[in-house]
């Protein structure tokens, strides 16, 4: 194993109580283009990758700018608070929602979604949101509880937002 390869795993991918390690196998579902801002020490001093869903990574073009984003599981270091990273194919630095960081209803904590999935840029229909649908700029990510509560995390040109779709 390389040392690039030893420092990347001893320091980003430590396992917590509240996350398990994904597996080397799985690590390589990351895109090369991700892994540097991934393990840039800001980021992962604070957040553990987290593959307690399948897939724990999923990639769209979530920021509307023809290029593909990451999305991926992770935990917050110190508390253990489930949330999502997003990188976008620009960026040096993931975007962080839930994992300590509020969100709508998603709150701090995202330990409640048990699916997640693309939501393909396009109209989104009315859901149980008071708010009018929004208009998506590009992907979105579709996060539920299931049988019980679904929502569209998406990105407003400025920051990401939640819209609720079912209760």
């Amino acid at each position: 194993m390389t040392f690039r390869r030893t420092i990347f795993s001893a320091f980003f991918f430590a396992a917590t109580s509240q996350a398990a390690e994904p597996s080397w196998e799985q690590l390589q579902c990351i895109p090369t283009w991700a892994k540097p801002a991934l393990e840039r020490e800001a980021f992962s001093a604070k957040y553990v990758l987290s593959n307690r869903i399948n897939p724990f990574i999923l990639q769209g073009d979530f920021n509307g700018d023809g290029r593909t984003d990451l999305a991926v599981l992770v935990a917050e270091r110190n508390s253990g608070r489930s949330g999502v990273a997003i990188l976008h194919a620009a960026a040096d630095e993931p975007l962080v929602v839930g994992a300590g960081t509020s969100l709508g209803a998603g709150g701090t904590d995202f330990a409640w979604l048990n699916a997640w999935s693309v939501y393909p840029k396009g109209l989104v229909e009315k859901g149980a949101d008071p708010n009018p649908p929004p208009k998506l700029h590009g992907d979105a990510l579709f996060v539920q509880h299931l049988e019980a509560a679904s929502a569209i995390i998406y990105w407003d040109a400025s920051a990401y937002r939640w819209y609720q779709q079912g209760d």
